[in-house]
């Protein structure tokens, strides 16, 4: 799903890099009118991908697609950008420092899709902190990581972030560092998992050695998966953290 919404979002890149971030800085998020009968519901009220803010909105209609398009044209308004990809209907409109993309696909007799709001001024105002972010973390895992994706959500209080890296060196390396980094940041090893011996036949290669490492700390905890394909080690680092509560 991901993958259809950035697509659509490259058409509007220009005009985001021709908006001043400054104008943009406390202008509140828009929200989008919608047509009549949906049932919505929410997926992610604050979430980063890859550096991209953005709220997320499910729905359902009994309308078919084609119907609902028709819908969503008079309620966004216009001017906007319409594709398709892998069978899904997309509909893209800018709104100042934001973009609004809506998804529409088949589901039985009626629709569902994706109302996203993104925003393009925030990246550009935080884009050179999360910069110093990522290279916080690349320097202190062996030579030549990189950072694959990262997403980061806020729900209920807590805070969790993803990150996939990449790098060619062997999973001792990876998980030797990887201690050594989570300790430094006040976590502590709880326990260590490998692939059960009588299992670990029956399982892709890649999977076979793949160790499992469960962190904690006073608020936060952490989970890595460190497995290798062919030359290519792949740590996968889930943690999350107890938000602190304005006075």
């Amino acid at each position: 799903m991901m993958t259809n919404l950035a697509r659509s979002y490259l058409l509007l890149v220009l005009v985001w890099r021709c908006a001043s971030a400054s104008v943009f800085a406390a202008t509140p998020w828009p929200s989008p009118v919608l047509p009549a009968g949906l049932d919505t519901f929410p997926i992610a009220d604050q979430l980063t991908v890859n550096d991209l803010p953005m709220r997320l909105k499910g729905f359902i209609s009994p309308r078919r697609p084609a119907e609902l398009i028709e819908a969503f044209r008079r309620s966004l308004g216009q001017p906007l950008v319409e594709s398709t990809a892998s069978g899904k209907q997309i509909l893209g409109r800018a709104e100042g420092g934001f973009y609004v993309t809506v998804q529409i696909e088949a589901a039985g007799s009626g629709s569902k899709g994706v109302v996203a709001v993104t925003d393009f001024a925030a990246m550009a105002r935080d884009h050179a902190q999360g910069q110093d972010t990522t290279a916080r973390w690349l320097d202190r895992l062996p030579a030549g990581s990189i950072l694959s994706s990262q997403m980061t959500s806020q729900e209920n209080g807590r805070q969790a972030r993803h990150m996939v890296i990449l790098n060619r060196h062997a999973e001792s390396v990876n998980r030797d560092a990887l201690l050594r980094l989570m300790t430094a940041d006040g976590f502590q090893l709880e326990r260590e998992i490998g692939v059960d011996a009588t299992v670990q036949r029956s399982l892709p290669s890649q999977l076979a050695d793949a160790r499992t490492l469960v962190f904690k700390s006073p608020g936060k905890d952490a989970m890595a998966v460190i497995s290798r394909s062919g030359d290519q080690t792949s740590i996968v680092l889930n943690t999350t953290m107890t938000l602190q509560r304005s006075p």
